[in-house]
C-alpha cells in the first residue's frame, strides 16, 4: 500500500499519534465526576465541559478547511497540537469554572484542527486505490484510543486528580506538536485561486457529474452523526428503563457494538478500495436503517446482541468512508473546504439528533426514536444505491470525469 519510507512516516507522524490524542482525550471521561469535586460545581455543569468541547469543535471546521486549501494539512497539525498543548496547561493552571469552560472551547478548537489537519494528511500519503484502507486505519486506530482511554484515566485520575490528567494530556499534546513539526508531508498541487478562504459557493466548483453525489454525502454524514449521537444517548435508556435491565446489560451491548466495529473497519477499506466506495456506504447506511427499524422489537438480550453486531457492522463502514468518498469527487484545491463543510453540516446531527430524540421519547418512549430516525438512514443508503456516481477512479462508469492529477513527492 505504501513505500517502506512513507509508510514509517505515516506510522510515525499520523498513525502514532492519533493513538494518543485519542488516549489523552478518553482518559478524561471517568474523570467528569472529580472534576465537579475539583472545581466545586454540580455533577450536572461539570459534563457541560464536553458540551463546550464540541462547540469549539463544530466552529473548526470551516477555517481549518480554508487553511489545508491554501497551505496544506501540516499547519493546522501544528497549531492544533500547538493550541491544544497550551489549553491543557491552562486548565491544570485555573481554579475558576468559567476560566476552564473558556480553555476548553479553544481545546476543541485546536484538537479538531489537528485531528481534520491528519485526516487529510493520510488520505494524501497514498493512492486513490489505497485511499479506503489508509483512512479506515486511522478510525481504526483511533477508536482503539478512544476505548484505552478511559481504562487509563480511571487508573490514574485517583492518585494524580483531574489536574494531573490535564498535565499528562498536554505533554502528549507537546509530543504531538514536535512530530506535526519534523513531518515531512507530501506536496499536493493546488491551483492558485483568487476566491474568498470562506467562499461557501465552493461546491459549484465542484464536476457536475459529481454534484449530487456530494449532496447525497451531506445527508449520510447528517445521519451517520445522528445515529450515533441518538444511539448513545436512547439505548440506555431503552435498555435500562424501558426493559428494566441493569447499566452492566447496557454496558455489555455497547462492547459487543464496538467489537463489532473494530471487526469490520480493515475488511470495509479494503472492500472500497477493490469494489468501489458506493460498495461501503450504500451497505453502512441500509443496515443502519435496518437496525433502527428492529431496535424496538429486540426487547431480550440475545436479540438486541444480535442487533447491536450490525449496528456495529454500520458504523464500521461508515468510519472514513464518507471522507475518502468526497475525497475522490471533489477538486483538489478544494478538498479542505468541501470536506469541511459536509463534516459542519454533520455535526449539526450530532447536535439536534439527541435534542429531538428526547423530545420524542418524552412524548412517547426510548424505543419509538429509533423509527423515528430509521427513515433518514434508509433514505440516504437507498439515494447512494440509486443516485450516487462511485467515485474510485478505477471504478467509474464510461464517460464520468478522469480523476485530478495530483503531484505527490515528498517534501
Amino acid at each position: 500500500m505504501l513505500t517502506s519510507r512513507r509508510f514509517w512516516s505515516g506510522a510515525l507522524h499520523i498513525y502514532i499519534p492519533s493513538l494518543l490524542m485519542m488516549i489523552g482525550q478518553g482518559m478524561l471521561i471517568p474523570a467528569l465526576p472529580t472534576l465537579a469535586e475539583t472545581y466545586a460545581v454540580a455533577p450536572a455543569l461539570a459534563v457541560q465541559v464536553v458540551t463546550i468541547q464540541q462547540v469549539g469543535k463544530f466552529i473548526a471546521f470551516i477555517p481549518t478547511g480554508a487553511i489545508v486549501d491554501r497551505w496544506g494539512a501540516k499547519p493546522p497539525m501544528m497549531i492544533g497540537a500547538f493550541v491544544s498543548a497550551v489549553c491543557l496547561l491552562g486548565a491544570a493552571a485555573t481554579e475558576n469554572f468559567v476560566l476552564l469552560l473558556g480553555t476548553q472551547i479553544v481545546w476543541g478548537f485546536g484538537q479538531n484542527m489537528w485531528m481534520f489537519g491528519r485526516e487529510i494528511a493520510a488520505a494524501e500519503m497514498v493512492r486513490a486505490e489505497h485511499r479506503g484502507r489508509a483512512l479506515s486505519t486511522l478510525m481504526g486506530i483511533s477508536g482503539a484510543g478512544m476505548a484505552l482511554g478511559p481504562a487509563i484515566g480511571g487508573f490514574l485520575v485517583e492518585p494524580v486528580g483531574v489536574r494531573g490528567l490535564f498535565l499528562i494530556f498536554a505533554g502528549i499534546s507537546a509530543v504531538i506538536f514536535v512530530l506535526a513539526v519534523i513531518h515531512k508531508s507530501v506536496r499536493v498541487e493546488r491551483p492558485k485561486s483568487n476566491r474568498s478562504m470562506f467562499d461557501f459557493t465552493a461546491f459549484k466548483q465542484i464536476h457536475p457529474y459529481f454534484r449530487l453525489t456530494y449532496f447525497i454525502l451531506f445527508i449520510t454524514t447528517f445521519g451517520v452523526l445522528t445515529r450515533t449521537q441518538v444511539t448513545h444517548t436512547m439505548l440506555p435508556l431503552y435498555v435500562e428503563n424501558q426493559l428494566a435491565y441493569s447499566p452492566t446489560a447496557t454496558g455489555l451491548l455497547f462492547t459487543v457494538h464496538a467489537i463489532a466495529t473494530f471487526a469490520i473497519i480493515l475488511p470495509a477499506g479494503f472492500v472500497s478500495d477493490k469494489l468501489g466506495r458506493k460498495w461501503v456506504a450504500a451497505p453502512s447506511a441500509l443496515i443502519a436503517g435496518a437496525t433502527f427499524i428492529f431496535v424496538p422489537f429486540a426487547d431480550n438480550m440475545l436479540t438486541l446482541g444480535a442487533v447491536l453486531v450490525f449496528m456495529g457492522f454500520a458504523s464500521g463502514m461508515a468510519m472514513g468512508s464518507m471522507t475518502t468518498y468526497t475525497f475522490d469527487i471533489v477538486p483538489v484545491h478544494l478538498r479542505g473546504q468541501l470536506q469541511a463543510l459536509r463534516r459542519s453540516f454533520g455535526e449539526t446531527g450530532a447536535i439536534s439528533g439527541p435534542l429531538i430524540a428526547g423530545a420524542v421519547a418524552s412524548v412517547s418512549s426510548p424505543s419509538t426514536t429509533f423509527w423515528v430516525f430509521a427513515p433518514l438512514l434508509t433514505g440516504a443508503g437507498l439515494a447512494l444505491v440509486f443516485f450516487a456516481r462511485e467515485g474510485l477512479p478505477s471504478r467509474r462508469a464510461p464517460g464520468a470525469p478522469p480523476p485530478a492529477v495530483e503531484s505527490v513527492p515528498a517534501r
